[in-house]
């Protein structure tokens, strides 16, 4: 199964899978032609976050986020069948016409980097994403008073990206756009 996924999909952004084919000496090359599922461009059609179904394995993580496990907000699914499906907005609208609320927790769970924060795409794209030299820091969400919990990823002295623990009592990994995205405020010079 991991020979198939990789030899349909990039998994180059996805380190958990890499490590799994390692695991289990997967070797996509053995089906011979590389075929691609899907041969679009990256969709960056807002200033939060991209995504890139060349990298999408219908894992099905992101609808279900954005669905009852989180969310409530059905703004993606599952679109055809069979070698057409794909996950698309409701009538395959533009996301900012969509019913998206931008909390990214379809990202948060995202397992091929298929969905990514912006700021992580732009400095992927620039060369400069390294997560070796990236500290982390647990804080709690200025917004408001619920208390989520937020983990901030800092590179070179700026925020790259904030997520949150599945573990945390009170996020289980899901946050609003404020939280997940309403960090540029501390990076203002």
């Amino acid at each position: 199964m991991l020979e198939f996924l990789a030899s349909a999909v990039d998994v180059s952004t996805a380190p958990s899978f890499q490590a799994y084919m390692q695991r289990y000496s997967a070797r996509p090359e053995r089906s011979g032609i590389r075929r691609r599922r899907w041969n679009s461009r990256p969709k960056i059609d807002n200033d939060l976050y991209v995504r890139d179904y060349s990298k999408c394995i219908l894992c099905y993580k992101c609808v279900e986020a954005c669905g009852v496990d989180a969310q409530n907000t059905f703004a993606i699914a599952v679109a055809g069948r069979g070698f057409t499906a794909h996950i698309a907005t409701e009538y395959d609208v533009p996301l900012p016409e969509s019913a998206c609320v931008y909390c990214g927790n379809c990202i948060a769970v995202c397992p091929t980097g298929a969905l990514m924060f912006k700021s992580e795409y732009d400095m992927r794209g620039a060369g400069t994403w390294d997560e070796s030299r990236q500290t982390h820091a647990d804080t709690i969400c200025p917004y408001c008073g619920v208390g989520c919990s937020l983990t901030v990823h800092e590179q070179d002295g700026e925020i790259v990206r904030v997520t949150s623990p599945l573990d945390h009592s009170v996020t289980h990994g899901n946050l609003c756009i404020k939280g997940r995205f309403g960090w540029q405020f501390v990076q203002i010079k």
